[in-house]
């Protein structure tokens, strides 16, 4: 038996035979089982129900849903760790998850994350026929753009609910109306402008608070803006205490906004002190005497003549 041992162990073919299956031995050791990841690396396996949802792991896009499922490659580790996964998709639900565990070496780490259909939105859509076309659209006081040549102006994605539609063209008068879109619904309304009849004044003055005229009558104080003004030739007068009056004619157009603007012009005060006036005392005049009174002086004096020339004695 020993010899037997001895002669197969000096056999050079036998040695051989016994090298080459020792080294398939060890490759078939070292090898990988079929169906599983070399070790070292890993996968999480995300499954979702809907498909084309994009997976984010951390905040990067790691790929989309394909077939359900979305391998996204990651580090074998037997530590904790720390990822936020998140599936999203247009109309469903958002998927969050935190993942605490690795891919353990030839393993895949193994995600489910379901997504919930949301409930419809709560819009609908509204949609103008307008006429003459070229019209101004607002909103909820919100611009929306012009009508084309066509007419037709559709607006989506409309908040259900009340809203107030303005359409405005010039030369026409503004249409303006509460319209319930409802939801999920095409609300459609028919808008036909009429030609205007009256436009509108701006009027302000330099100083503003002004006393403002139209065709004579009391209409506002600057600034002020008037509508309903009839179309044609229009007469404005400004009044205010301590300024010269002013007086205008404008054309008031259609459907237009018409500016008038009028500068006051104060009226000078003379505040300066009057330049004293000199003045000459006049002599009083003496009057002379009449007759009547020199009558008296004359007798008297002819009497004191007599009396010193004595008469002669007899």
């Amino acid at each position: 038996m020993t010899t037997n041992a001895s002669k197969m162990r000096e056999d050079p073919k036998i040695q051989a035979s016994l090298l080459i299956a020792g080294f398939f031995l060890f490759l078939w050791c070292i090898s990988p089982v079929a169906g599983e990841n070399p070790s070292g690396t890993g996968y999480y396996e995300v499954r979702s129900n809907i498909e084309n949802a994009s997976v984010y792991f951390d905040g990067t896009l790691a790929g989309t849903i394909q077939k359900g499922i979305l391998l996204v490659p990651a580090e074998t580790s037997n530590k904790p760790v720390h990822h936020i996964l998140m599936i999203t998709a247009d109309g469903y639900s958002t998927y969050n998850e935190t993942v605490l565990q690795a891919p353990k070496p030839g393993k895949n780490t193994i995600l489910r994350g379901i997504l919930t259909k949301l409930p419809p939105a709560n819009t609908g859509t509204l949609s103008l026929a307008v006429t003459p076309p070229g019209a101004a659209i607002s909103l909820d006081g919100t611009p929306l753009g012009t009508v084309d040549s066509s007419g037709i102006r559709v607006l989506r994605d409309i908040k259900a609910g009340f809203r107030v539609i303005v359409v405005t063209l010039p030369g026409y008068q503004d249409w303006k109306d509460r319209v319930n879109v409802e939801a999920n619904m095409d609300t459609k309304v028919r808008v036909i402008l009429s030609p205007a009849t009256s436009g509108t004044l701006q009027v302000t003055s330099a100083p503003s608070g002004a006393n403002v005229f139209v065709n004579g009558s009391i209409a506002g104080i600057t600034p002020v803006t008037l509508t309903d003004i009839p179309v044609g030739e229009t007469k404005i007068r400004l009044t205010l205490p301590g300024y010269q009056e002013w007086t205008g004619t404008t054309s008031v157009a259609p459907g237009q906004v018409t500016p008038v603007s009028g500068t006051l012009i104060q009226i000078a005060v003379n505040t300066s002190v009057p330049a004293p006036i000199e003045t000459t005392p006049e002599m009083t005049p003496v009057p002379e005497p009449t007759q009547a009174a020199l009558f008296p002086l004359i007798a008297g004096g002819a009497l004191a003549i007599v009396s010193l020339f004595p008469g002669k004695k007899e």
